[in-house]
């Protein structure tokens, strides 16, 4: 990209205008006799004054200035090798799935379909073989134990003690644990399934001790055998006063290959977003101060102009998010038509609900908003914003995305429980607290893909600093992740 290109772009950026990769390309291939700032300078004089969704410079708008003779189209960047093909294959979507029930007998049904799943899975580890009932733990003799698995459905502090409270299909048994054990019992999230071991002491009181989650076994990923990459997105806001425009456009003119780095640029063949593709209407108090886009459909219109400059060999996944035009409760359907119908004429998006799991050329990816993320780091000790990977790492362990009931995170009363975490994906990718954070816990990779909006009121009043406009790429061959800054002083520098 030379440097004329470079500051002409940032000249239209610094207006308020988007230049389309296409337009960008027609500008490059332009002979020396035609003045390609003079050219760009009168399309914005004429675009003056037109609505957020008309602010960018496509294409057409170059070629109605210029001589017939002169107008060229963008050819996209050809695919280097046959076996870098999109391969992806939707495992599981809740979308179809969704049958919600009267509230009192769905609770039931969905708390019990999680605890004999979860059970299901606990049994499989070789160290669980023999799990007593509740009912069996209360006739428990002093001198012996018993280990038992259950529902936390509480955790009290009385006289010094904490009391634990666990529910089973037979019964609801309360033990206090030691001071040694206490501490621990604080890591484990309300409503997860629990393993603890119980024994009687002298006096008659239940104890328990060695508490436990399912947790996840060591695994050996799945990898891609080609070289190929996803680029794991969320966190958009698009029709926020904050949403980074300038910044998603540079990342766009790098996808298409306009801003160097084409040995990666060249292999990307999935981009997958988990949520909050647009800021939505409504969702907080006050909300319309700080929207650029007040109607919601013409923020998911501005949404689709952005992922349509992305070229069309790359596969896109969106799922939705808090912000998004669907249910608030988990799971949610995907994003439907009636407010996003350009998202369905594109060729290549693959709109799917939350959470969803997929397959990108074998590699299995949860893709989950993370809603629940807040209710981990705001009840669980040394977890924060800025490191969500470790609380990611507890969902995991809890093997559910969003254990706890009755915090901010709103689950739907569903006959079965889509928040268990089984099978075991190779890549867990999450958004929703906008920080970027990559880790990985006995073999899943564990992504946070940050944001696209600086920092809002709200995350200025809760202390939050949001990491913008970087990205991870993933390497599908290995699980090996390099990122990518595109804010003004990061554009493709380490972040």
């Amino acid at each position: 990209m030379s440097g004329d290109h470079s500051k002409l772009v940032m000249k239209a950026l610094s207006l308020g205008f988007m230049l389309d990769a296409s337009a960008f390309d027609l500008l490059t291939k332009l002979p020396a006799e035609v003045d390609a700032n003079e050219l760009v300078e009168r399309i914005i004089a004429q675009k003056k004054g037109t609505s957020s969704a008309e602010r960018r410079i496509t294409n057409e708008d170059l070629e109605l200035f210029l001589p017939p003779d002169l107008a060229t189209r963008q050819n996209e960047i050809e695919s280097a090798q046959p076996d870098l093909e999109p391969s992806l294959e939707v495992v599981a979507d809740p979308t179809p799935r969704l049958a919600p029930i009267k509230a009192d007998e769905g609770y039931k049904k969905l708390f019990r379909d999680r605890y004999e799943h979860l059970l299901s899975i606990l049994q499989k580890r070789p160290d669980m073989r023999g799990l007593a009932t509740v009912q069996s733990a209360k006739g428990v003799v002093a001198g012996q134990s018993k280990k038992v698995a259950g529902l936390l459905s509480n955790r009290v502090e009385r006289r010094g003690n904490t009391e634990l409270t666990i529910d089973d299909l037979t019964g609801t048994l309360r033990i206090v644990c030691s001071e040694s054990v206490a501490k621990s019992t604080l890591r484990l999230p309300l409503d997860s399934l629990v393993v603890v071991e119980v024994s009687r002491s002298r006096s008659g009181q239940l104890f328990a001790s060695s508490p436990t989650l399912p947790d996840i076994p060591h695994k050996k990923p799945t990898t891609s055998a080609h070289e190929v990459y996803a680029v794991l997105l969320s966190d958009l806001h698009v029709g926020s006063r904050m949403f980074l425009g300038d910044d998603f456009q540079r990342f766009v003119l790098w996808l298409n290959g306009k801003l160097g780095d084409r040995e990666i640029v060249g292999r990307i063949r999935y981009v997958v977003i988990a949520g909050d593709l647009v800021d939505g209407v409504g969702v907080y108090p006050n909300q319309e101060a700080q929207l650029s886009e007040r109607d919601l459909r013409r923020q998911y219109l501005l949404a689709v102009q952005l992922l349509e400059q992305i070229p069309r060999h790359i596969q896109i996944v969106v799922s939705p998010g808090n912000h998004d035009a669907v249910r608030q409760a988990l799971p949610q359907p995907a994003v439907p038509v009636e407010v996003a119908e350009g998202l369905y004429r594109m060729e290549n998006v693959k709109a799917v609900g939350n959470p969803a799991s997929v397959k990108l050329h074998g590699v299995s990816v949860l893709v989950y908003h993370g809603r629940s993320l807040d209710d981990i780091i705001a009840t669980v000790p040394e977890l924060s914003y800025s490191r969500p990977g470790a609380a990611m790492e507890l969902l995991l362990r809890a093997r559910h995305l969003a254990p706890t009931y009755g915090k901010r995170t709103a689950l739907a009363p569903e006959f079965h429980d889509m928040l268990v975490i089984d099978p075991v994906p190779d890549i867990m990718h999450c958004g929703h607290v906008h920080a970027f954070d990559v880790s990985n816990y006995r073999g899943t990779l564990l992504v946070n893909s940050g944001t696209w909006q600086s920092q809002t009121s709200f995350q200025a009043n809760m202390g939050l600093e949001p990491t913008p406009s970087i990205i991870p790429i993933v390497n599908l061959s290995s699980l090996q992740v390099v990122r990518r800054n595109f804010g003004k002083e990061g554009l493709l520098g380490a972040a």
